[in-house]
């Protein structure tokens, strides 16, 4: 990694390598049921909202490394040619086992984000809780731009830091915490549309949040939220409006689309 990257992330090679370093053991076949990541599954609707139909599309991901039900939905059931790009070592040798046990192919590259050049450009970029790791947003957006080809599409997203539960997630975990930037969605909008982008539009989507990481400090309150952040997740099964309408205040997730 070039020292401009690391001065720019609040992560690197040996942090992601620490968090899918254990994911091998519970890799399996995804399901064509799962209620996520199925044929029909949440992110599948997402996809079709956002992007249409991505069958025969070359899709770039852009940390595309670990445990990445996301990018094997899009080739397993969506039919498209995906990629993914990753700079650890561990997260790309979880992504092509995940690849392997489902009997479907992708293309995997090592390589840090913003110093990659790409040899061909792609119908989509996609990425996925990558951009809030990054202080300044605008290198990784200009190589979203770079790898794209004209009227290709750039679909992301990031947790909702501006939730409510955000407050118990900087409180009760903060080293976690630590290792994510809130971008505004201004400094979003702008920057994407400094650097070319048009059609520029942010959603937020994805079950309330309460509780978006594993809890760092020990707190008997959190017993009873744990049990409500799973009740939640439930619900999104019998109300996926969650998923479809999103609000700033309640949902999990925040993304972006824009067009080359």
């Amino acid at each position: 990694m070039s020292g401009r990257q690391k001065n720019n992330s609040v992560t690197d090679e040996s942090y992601w390598d620490g968090v899918w370093s254990p994911a091998q053991s519970s890799l399996a076949p995804l399901n064509n049921s799962d209620f996520y990541y199925g044929k029909s599954g949440l992110f599948a609707r997402l996809i079709q909202d956002r992007l249409g139909s991505i069958e025969g599309n070359s899709i770039l991901e852009l940390g595309g490394g670990g445990e990445n039900k996301r990018l094997l939905s899009m080739s397993k059931w969506m039919g498209a040619d995906v990629t993914a790009l990753d700079f650890s070592d561990e997260g790309l040798k979880v992504v092509k086992e995940l690849f392997e046990i489902n009997q479907c192919s992708g293309n995997f590259i090592n390589g840090d984000i913003c110093n990659w050049e790409s040899d061909q450009q792609y119908d989509a970029v996609v990425h996925w809780g990558v951009l809030e790791h990054f202080i300044d947003p605008k290198p990784m957006l200009e190589k979203s731009f770079s790898a794209l080809k004209d009227n290709g599409t750039l679909l992301f997203s990031m947790p909702n830091m501006e939730a409510i539960g955000a407050h118990l997630w900087k409180s009760w975990c903060p080293d976690n915490w630590s290792k994510h930037v809130l971008h505004s969605r201004e400094l979003i909008e702008q920057t994407l549309q400094d650097i070319g982008f048009s059609r520029i539009k942010s959603f937020h989507y994805g079950v309330p949040c309460l509780k978006a990481a594993q809890w760092e400090v020990a707190s008997l309150a959190q017993h009873p939220i744990n049990a409500l952040q799973k009740v939640c997740s439930a619900s999104a099964r019998l109300m996926p409006i969650f998923h479809k309408y999103g609000n700033k205040h309640i949902s999990m997730e925040r993304g972006f689309i824009a067009l080359k």
